[in-house]
This record gives C-alpha cells, sequence and structure tokens, in this order.
C-alpha cells in the first residue's frame, strides 16, 4: 500500500486528534487538606498533612485514578475553631474542590462539621469524636472512636500492665478526651478497678504540681494520660518530681504517639504505655514498604500521624475510584460511608466505616531508651 504526503498528513492529524480527545478525558481531582498546621495541635497537623500529600503523590504517580490526578491544596486551620469553619466556608464555595480532608482536632471538626453540612461538602477530620456525626451526613471522623480503643486499653491495663488502682488526667477542653476517660472508666471500673483521683486540665495548662503532689499522695498503681504528647511529657515529669513510685505504671492512648513525648519527658515518659495505630518503622509488607519510601523522601522517620495522614488520604482515593468517571461531591460522600477493607498503613491494616465509625485495629507500644518499641502483650 502506498501513502502519498497528504495520506501521511491526514493520519498525523487523526492521531492528533485522537491525543487531544485522550487528554480532554483527563481531570483534575481536587482535595483540600485542612490541618492544624500551626497552633497547639501542629505537632499532629504538620506530619499529618505531609502523609497525606505523600499518599496523593504515590497515587499520582502510579495512575490510581488513571487519567485522573489528585490535586492537593492545603490550609492551616491554626488548631483555631474559627479558622476552620471559615476555611470549610470558602472552599465549600468553590465547586472545583471536591472534598475536605480535616480539620485535624474536635475543638475545630464538630462546629466545622456543622458548617460543611449546610455547605454539602464531605469532610474527613482527624478527630476520633463522634458527636461530630451528628451534624449530619457530610462529617466523617479519621481515628478509631473510644467505644473501639478505650475497652482495648482498659482490658490491658488490667490484664497485661496487673494494675487495680489508678489515677486519670484528661483534657477538659476537648470532647474527644472526655469520651477518652469516660469510656475507659466505664469499662475498667465493671472489671473491679478502682480511681483514686479523676482530673481534668486545659491543653493550655502547663503547671500541673499541686495535681502532681495531690496524685502521688493518692498511692495509684497507675497514671492514665488523655492528653497530647506534649502535655503528657510535662505531666510525666512533674509527676516524678513529686514523688511518684518508678513502679507506678503511666498509661497513655494514640494521641500520646509523637516524638515530642519522648523529646521533652526524657526519663520520665521510660516504661510509658499507650495504645497505637501505627509501628514504628511499620508491622507488615506494606507499612513497611511506606515507612522505607518516606524515610528516602523526606530523610526522616515516618510518626503515627504521618502514617495515619497518608492512610486517610488512601482511603478518600479509594472513594473518589469507586464514585465513577465523574465523581460529585454526593457520589464521593456517598463512597465513601461504604468503604470496606481499604490497605492502609495503620493498624492491622485494613480500613472500613459502619455508620461512618471507622475500624482499622490498633497494636500497643512502650517508651523503652528513649524509642518506641512494641509493648509486653
Amino acid at each position: 500500500m502506498k501513502f502519498d504526503r497528504n495520506s501521511f498528513r491526514r493520519l498525523a492529524l487523526v492521531a492528533s486528534l485522537a491525543l487531544a480527545s485522550q487528554a480532554s478525558l483527563a481531570a483534575d481531582r481536587k482535595i483540600v487538606v485542612l490541618q492544624a498546621l500551626t497552633g497547639v495541635a501542629s505537632f499532629v497537623g504538620v506530619p499529618a498533612s505531609e502523609g497525606m500529600k505523600f499518599a496523593a503523590d504515590e497515587l499520582n504517580a502510579r495512575k490510581f485514578l488513571g487519567n485522573d490526578r489528585i490535586v492537593v491544596e492545603v490550609a492551616d486551620s491554626a488548631s483555631a475553631r474559627a479558622q476552620a469553619m471559615a476555611a470549610v466556608t470558602r472552599y465549600a464555595a468553590d465547586p472545583s474542590v471536591l472534598f475536605i480532608l480535616g480539620p485535624t482536632t474536635a475543638v475545630e471538626a464538630i462546629p466545622s462539621a456543622g458548617v460543611a453540612n449546610d455547605a454539602k461538602i464531605g469532610v474527613k477530620a482527624m478527630t476520633n469524636a463522634v458527636s461530630m456525626l451528628a451534624a449530619g451526613p457530610w462529617g466523617f471522623i479519621s481515628a478509631q472512636p473510644p467505644s473501639i480503643t478505650m475497652p482495648q486499653l482498659g482490658d490491658y491495663a488490667l490484664d497485661v500492665a496487673k494494675v487495680r488502682s489508678c489515677a486519670t488526667i484528661r483534657f477538659s477542653d476537648n470532647e474527644a478526651y472526655v469520651d477518652l476517660e469516660r469510656l475507659f472508666v466505664e469499662h475498667t471500673q465493671k472489671r473491679g478497678m478502682k480511681f483514686v483521683d479523676r482530673t481534668g486540665i486545659k491543653q493550655a495548662d502547663s503547671d500541673f504540681s499541686t495535681i502532681a503532689t495531690r496524685i502521688v499522695a493518692a498511692k495509684p498503681d497507675c497514671v492514665v494520660l488523655f492528653t497530647l504528647g506534649p502535655s503528657a511529657a510535662n505531666l510525666a515529669i512533674q509527676l516524678r518530681q513529686a514523688g511518684l513510685p518508678a513502679s507506678v505504671k503511666l498509661i497513655g492512648q494514640t494521641g500520646l504517639s509523637s516524638p515530642q513525648l519522648v523529646s521533652i519527658g526524657g526519663a520520665a515518659v521510660e516504661g510509658l504505655v499507650f495504645n497505637s495505630d501505627w509501628t514504628p518503622g511499620g508491622n507488615t509488607p506494606a507499612s513497611q514498604a511506606f515507612a522505607a519510601a518516606y524515610r528516602a523522601r523526606t530523610g526522616k522517620d515516618a510518626d503515627n500521624w504521618a502514617a495515619l495522614g497518608y492512610s486517610y488520604m488512601t482511603v478518600v482515593a479509594h472513594a473518589i475510584k469507586a464514585a465513577g468517571p465523574n465523581p460529585t461531591r454526593e457520589l464521593i460522600r456517598d463512597a465513601l460511608s461504604k468503604t470496606k477493607d481499604v490497605p492502609v498503613v495503620v493498624g492491622t491494616g485494613r480500613y472500613s466505616y459502619v455508620d461512618r465509625i471507622p475500624t482499622y485495629g490498633s497494636i500497643f507500644l512502650m517508651v523503652k531508651d528513649g524509642k518506641f518499641v512494641v509493648a509486653p502483650q
């Protein structure tokens, strides 16, 4: 068969039109990462946002959405209720934004969920505060709630740590931590645990000398900390300074999964045990591969929050894919609510929603020689 010059031109034109048509089918799927990059919760929001961006880049590199591409815009909620609400309002008004991954804490997320429901845009907050869901179907919590994790922690305290008399310290101005403490107490009291002191503190507090003196005088077997890492570190230091014996066990929850616990607490937090979403370095082939890739790219080890951020972005990406070739906010919301066994790098490796309540399993870590290691089981 012979082709003249015009034939080649026609073929070239057809080919270029085909490529143009293919390119036109590609679309950006925009997700806003709204996290506390400044303020009291920045030690969560910063690594979480980095994990989310890392996941988006990785998903795009392997063409998880085919020709489509996840586009991430990062915004700072500043650990502040008003700023988080304003950001949700602003991004909801942008039709190119399909979903908001944030805010970070219950203080920001609960009121922001009301804004999101009014504007009909999905938000998936880092918090485990179930009350956020009451605002309507557009809000999702990301972390496992106390109803799942606190019975596990309580059984560990009684059956593995072998403690029977405890004091608790909780953030009184963060609903998520109030719920954690309440459910822990309810579960363990049914099994015979006694509580010699239950104290509420504010997230901004730093002087715990009076509380520490009172708790030491009560002679508990353990002190259970329902706070974030930096506050727990300061509490541990001041409890030890007040004379808390080394034999008294310190126990906590996932909020302590921060390098700041060790960098601030030093020797005072040695032996502290807490339930965690993430095993440093990973505990499955997938999580180990993530840990290695994250370190190679960023030069630092992935912490609990980076691993959670990576996992949460992965879950949202699966929802966008399940929403079909023309995903809308509503289709993504509906797909997300049906999430089942999405592979993640936290917990036992599979993430599911039941009535917008997430499950993915947990592990127990302890501080040993200044590092997080798997705790005795």
